[in-house]
């Protein structure tokens, strides 16, 4: 009987690994992620992008292929491009496009990330990028859905930037007159 008391403890505990698995290196590291996620997902809420952005990457790294990690971060990053210009902006730009890239890759069906690509190409001057998106929404949703039509609204309100101003000949030469 002695025999197989730590017989059966042992298969019951290898039976049940996944409920019982701790990650040893890092004890209390999902608990630290999903602290670090709560705080990222408050600061986006409240407009505190840049501080939500390692937050949210701190628990990204402990739940790599959730969406909603991913979906905070992409949008964080499109909010904070909005504040930004030139190469940060593309950067910022960027950044976004490969949480949402990500998460597509993850849930190819997924409706809101295809609505919040399509926006985000408007963003980058991409409408054909946006209309693509669009045209995957009315596959997946082709009696109407609420992200088929909000894409459907920003592609009918996007407005193409206006020209890059072009210098006139000779103003960008310095004057050495002085």
């Amino acid at each position: 009987m002695r025999r197989i008391l730590p017989i059966a403890m042992t298969a019951w505990l290898v039976g049940s690994a996944p409920v019982l698995a701790l990650d040893f290196a890092n004890p209390g590291g999902e608990a630290h992620a999903r602290n670090q996620l709560d705080i990222g997902v408050d600061l986006v809420q409240h407009g505190k992008y840049v501080d939500a952005t390692p937050h949210l990457e701190a628990a990204l790294q402990e739940f790599p292929d959730d969406i909603d990690i991913l979906k905070y971060l992409g949008f964080a990053h499109r909010m904070i491009a909005r504040e930004r210009v030139g190469t940060a902006h593309t950067g910022e730009i960027r950044l976004a496009n490969a949480y949402y890239i990500r998460a597509l890759d993850i849930d190819p069906d997924n409706k809101d990330f295809l609505e919040y690509m399509g926006e985000l190409y408007l963003e980058m001057d991409d409408p054909a990028g946006a209309r693509a998106k669009m045209a995957a929404l009315e596959r997946r949703c082709p009696q109407g859905c609420a992200q088929r039509d909000a894409l459907a609204h920003a592609i009918a309100d996007y407005t193409p930037p206006p020209p890059a101003a072009v210098p006139a000949p000779g103003s960008l030469t310095p004057d050495v007159t002085r």
